[in-house]
C-alpha cells in the first residue's frame, strides 16, 4: 500500500510539475510561433492564445523592410538606359552579363558617381520578374533577373540603385499582339471598349500609350512600382519625362467629356498628379526611406504644355518627390541658356523635403557644336550647378557615350572624362 501511495504522489508531483512548466511557457509565447494542428485559427484567436497580435507581413516584405536604402545627400548619378541594357543582355548568358555589368558599374563607381538609374521599364517591359508585365524581348528564352544581378553588384561597389520606369509608354501594335492575355495591357488592348481609352495609339508615334485619366491605368502604374520595391532591394524610383505624348484633344477625348471638366489642361494635369501621388505613397508604405523621384523636361513651358507635368506642384509641396532631376540638356548659348534655365530650377525648389538634381547631356559633346568645341564643358556645368542654393546633385545622359563611344569620337568623349571625373572627385 506504501509503494502504491508512493507512487500516486510521484505521478501527481509530475503532472503538477509538467503543468507549471506549460504555464511558465505561455508567458513567452511571443518567442514561438503559435501552431495548433488540426485547426486553423483566425488572426483573432490567435491573438488570445498568445498575447501577441500577428503580424501578416511575408518572409519578403519583412526582409524588405529591414533593408536601409542606400543614397546619398549628393547625387552623382548616370543614366543606364535600356539602349545601354540591350548590349549587355542580347545574347548573352547569365554569366556573360554579370561580367558586363560588373565591369560596367566598376567603370561608374571609378569616375566618381555614386548613383544609377537603372532603365526596368521602357516599353511595359520588365528587366526583373514581374507577374504584371512581360520581360524584355532582349532576354529572349533566358530566364536569369538583369535587375537582381544589378543590386548586387552595385550595392557591394556603394552604388545607389533607382530602378528607371516610363509609366506610360508601352510597345508597338506589332509587340502587343504578341503578348500573352495573362498581362493586363493585353487585356486592355483586346478588348473594344479600352482599346482607344485605356491603350491609346498616337498620330507619328510607332508606340501604344496608356491613358492616365483612368483609375485602373494609374493603379497598374503603381502596382508595377509596389511589385519592384516589395522584392528588390532598390533604393530608388525614378519616372522619365513620358507622361502625356500628345496635345491632342482626341487622345482622352472620351474620358474628357465623362470627367464634365472643362479645362482639358487642368484636368490632364490633375491626372498626372494623381498618379504620381499614388505612387509616392505606395513607396513610403513599404519602405518610406525609398526614393522617388522624376526627371522631366529641361524646358519648364514645356513641362506643362507638352508633357502636363506639373513641376511646380513637385517642387513645392510634401508627398510627390524625394528630388526632381530636371534634363538641362542646354548649352550656354542655347536658346534656353544653362545658367538661366537652372537658376529657375533653383528658384522653383521651395520644399526643403525634396532634392535638385541637375540632368546634364553628355552625349551632347559628340553631337552639337557648342559641346564639341568647348573641351571641358560638362565640369564646367557641374560646377557651376553646385553653386546653387538648393544643390543636391547632377546626372548625366547616359553610360554608353561616356563609356563605350565609337571609335571615331573615342579621343573628344576621353578628353570629357577627364574632366568630369576631376570634376566628380573633387
Amino acid at each position: 500500500m506504501k509503494i502504491k501511495r508512493k507512487i500516486k504522489i510521484l505521478s501527481l508531483v509530475i503532472i503538477l510539475t509538467l503543468f507549471l512548466c506549460s504555464c511558465q511557457k505561455n508567458v513567452h509565447t511571443e518567442l514561438f510561433e503559435v501552431r495548433n494542428e488540426g485547426i486553423a485559427l483566425n488572426s483573432d484567436i490567435k491573438e488570445q492564445i498568445s498575447g501577441v497580435k500577428e503580424k501578416t507581413e511575408t518572409s519578403t516584405q519583412k526582409e524588405k523592410n529591414k533593408y536601409e536604402p542606400l543614397n546619398y545627400d549628393e547625387q552623382k548619378a548616370i543614366w543606364f538606359s535600356y539602349i545601354d541594357l540591350a548590349e549587355f543582355i542580347s545574347g548573352k548568358s547569365k554569366s556573360e552579363f554579370k561580367e558586363s555589368i560588373g565591369s560596367a558599374l566598376e567603370n561608374v563607381s571609378s569616375a566618381g558617381f555614386n548613383t544609377v538609374y537603372v532603365h526596368v521599364r521602357a516599353f511595359e517591359d520588365a528587366y526583373y520578374k514581374s507577374k504584371l508585365f512581360p520581360k524584355t524581348a532582349y532576354l529572349g528564352e533566358k530566364a536569369y533577373d538583369p535587375l537582381k544581378i544589378i543590386i548586387s553588384k552595385a550595392h557591394k561597389l556603394n552604388l545607389s540603385v533607382h530602378a528607371w520606369i516610363n509609366p506610360f509608354r508601352c510597345g508597338t501594335t506589332e509587340t502587343m499582339e504578341s503578348l500573352s492575355e495573362k498581362f493586363i495591357i493585353k487585356k486592355w488592348y483586346d478588348d473594344a471598349e479600352k482599346n482607344g481609352t485605356y491603350v491609346v495609339s498616337v498620330d507619328d508615334d510607332k508606340h501604344m500609350w496608356l491613358n492616365p485619366a483612368y483609375d485602373d491605368v494609374r493603379q497598374l502604374v503603381t502596382d508595377g512600382v509596389t511589385e519592384i520595391v516589395e522584392n528588390y532591394k532598390v533604393d530608388g524610383i525614378h519616372f522619365d519625362d513620358y507622361f502625356y505624348p500628345t496635345t491632342d484633344k482626341d487622345f482622352d477625348k472620351v474620358a474628357f467629356e465623362k470627367s464634365g471638366k472643362s479645362d482639358l489642361a487642368g484636368w490632364r494635369i490633375d491626372n498626372v498628379n494623381k498618379m504620381v501621388r499614388l505612387v509616392y505613397n505606395a513607396i513610403k508604405k513599404i519602405n518610406k526611406n525609398v526614393k522617388f523621384g522624376i526627371s522631366p523636361q529641361g524646358n519648364i513651358e514645356n513641362d506643362y504644355e507638352l508633357q502636363f507635368a506639373d513641376i511646380k506642384t513637385w517642387c513645392s509641396k510634401d508627398g510627390y518627390v524625394d528630388y526632381i532631376t530636371p534634363q538641362v540638356y542646354y548649352g550656354y548659348s542655347s536658346t534656353s541658356p544653362y545658367l538661366r534655365t537652372i537658376k529657375r530650377w533653383d528658384s522653383l525648389k521651395t520644399n526643403k523635403n525634396v532634392k535638385l538634381v541637375i540632368g546634364l547631356a553628355e552625349y551632347k559633346v559628340i553631337s552639337e557644336d557648342e559641346y564639341i568645341h568647348n573641351e571641358g564643358i560638362i565640369a564646367r556645368q557641374i560646377k557651376d550647378a553646385k553653386e546653387l542654393s538648393n544643390y543636391g546633385g547632377i546626372a548625366l545622359y547616359n553610360y554608353k557615350n561616356l563609356f563605350a563611344a565609337e571609335d571615331e569620337y573615342s579621343d573628344r568623349v576621353e578628353s570629357e572624362y577627364t574632366f568630369i571625373t576631376e570634376e566628380l572627385t573633387e
